[in-house]
């Protein structure tokens, strides 16, 4: 039988509607996709049957139109319970620095499902079509909706419900920094012991996404917020020694509209920073996220306190590792070193090699804050794919006790100098 396909959308809905011969009727409803929800994207939807549909990655290009990257996805099905589904994932080729041919999303790669957008676990299996650089997923959903996401969505709602969770904690005050290029709140949490004087105290920090598909840094940022707001005795030691900040969501533009990696403006959150001048009003107006970050940042260190040691959270598919900026400092390199250590030693981090030092950091967040105003910032990677420390892939709760034991292995790399 010959299918004719009709397509209309509606708020975000992409409707299929498949006609048939007078006095036939179909067994089922058409299936339906919908992206009409905070962070939801998909890109064209081509039928190529009943159940089966090649999908089209969005993606997302910078201000000049380059370094296309294809590392989120997140829909909606209905109307598929018991019907055998296969799904072709496309145009997943992308540009990564300057440089055409970048792919994220590739054979390893396992996205994940949810039947009420809370609940999330990975396929169990997917394909991969080496020749058109297509991944592919055949599954039969148990219920008659499904979500589909290339890693657990983290979103704007989900910070707000974990502050309201956190709210009234005499340890912890929350300040509006700035605004987004959408006029969003950029968010700075304070956690320590007020009753305790500050100057004695280190001082670390933990930001996460830069980049707004980077959901395993939200997870990892909230485990570590939970500890160090909890009654755990070693909680408690730690807050009366060490002053912890938290910048949970450097992009929420990006995170509400499902983008990728690049603010409103079509900047990357991670880039920039040494372009950036406090002084330069034109680069509030195309940066505010870097503008009101850094100088958060830069001010803190410069007129309150020394920062010991900044994190900022990132996700890639294949690897976890830390870098650092390539600057002569042996008291900076020995901290990142312990760091690391105590890494592999109590958490779940699955790093190959030691700290790295990476010439890209130049132009990123690292290199930038060291040289303003000496502050030591890490970058950190935490695969997608398979842990094989963990024997799986990681998953959200994963994420959320790395968080336990990250900020746990920040303080101590400081505190034992």
């Amino acid at each position: 039988m010959t299918y004719r396909i009709v397509l209309a959308t509606l708020c975000g809905i992409i409707y299929l509607a498949m006609a048939v011969p007078a006095g036939e009727q179909p067994t089922t409803s058409p299936i339906t996709f919908n992206t009409n929800f905070e962070s939801g994207s998909l890109g064209k939807i081509e039928v190529l049957g009943e159940t089966h549909f090649r999908c089209a990655v969005r993606g997302e290009c910078n201000f000049m139109g380059r370094n296309r990257q294809a590392s989120w996805y997140y829909f909606r099905m209905d109307n598929v319970r018991d019907r055998e589904i296969t799904l072709e994932l496309t145009d997943l080729v992308g540009e990564y620095n300057n440089k055409p041919g970048a792919i994220a999303v590739r054979e390893g790669t396992l996205p994940v499902f949810s039947y009420d957008n809370q609940t999330w676990q990975h396929f169990e299996s997917s394909g991969w079509d080496k020749e058109n650089s297509r991944l592919i997923l055949r599954f039969r959903p148990a219920r008659d909706t499904i979500w589909i996401a290339h890693i657990q969505p983290y979103t704007t709602r989900d910070l707000d419900r974990l502050l309201d969770s956190l709210r009234g904690s005499p340890y912890l005050r929350t300040e509006v920094i700035g605004k987004s290029a959408g006029g969003r709140d950029l968010l700075l949490l304070t956690v320590t012991d007020f009753a305790q004087p500050d100057a004695a105290k280190k001082s670390v920090w933990l930001m996460a996404r830069q980049h707004s598909w980077e959901t395993g840094g939200s997870f990892a940022c909230e485990g570590a917020l939970r500890f160090i707001l909890s009654d755990a005795p070693e909680a408690r030691q730690l807050r009366e020694r060490v002053v912890f900040k938290f910048l949970p969501m450097a992009d929420p533009d990006g995170v509400v509209r499902g983008g990728v990696r690049f603010n409103a403006n079509g900047y990357d959150v991670n880039r920039h920073w040494d372009e950036v001048d406090l002084r330069d009003p034109k680069m509030l107006e195309r940066m505010p996220e870097i503008w009101y970050l850094k100088k958060a940042i830069v001010h803190y260190a410069r007129a309150e306190k020394p920062i010991d040691l900044l994190v900022y959270l990132h996700n890639e598919e294949s690897n976890d590792w830390i870098s650092a900026p390539p600057v002569e400092d042996a008291v900076f390199a020995r901290r990142v070193q312990r760091f690391f250590d105590l890494l592999m030693a109590e958490t779940m981090f699955d790093g190959k090699k030691g700290p790295v030092s990476r010439p890209d950091s130049l132009s990123g967040t690292s290199y930038a804050l060291y040289q303003a105003a000496k502050v030591p910032a890490v970058l950190m990677e935490l695969k997608v794919m398979r842990n094989e420390r963990l024997g799986r892939y990681p998953t959200a709760a994963d994420r959320l006790e790395f968080g336990k034991g990250l900020i746990r292995c920040m303080a101590r790399a400081v505190l034992e100098e």
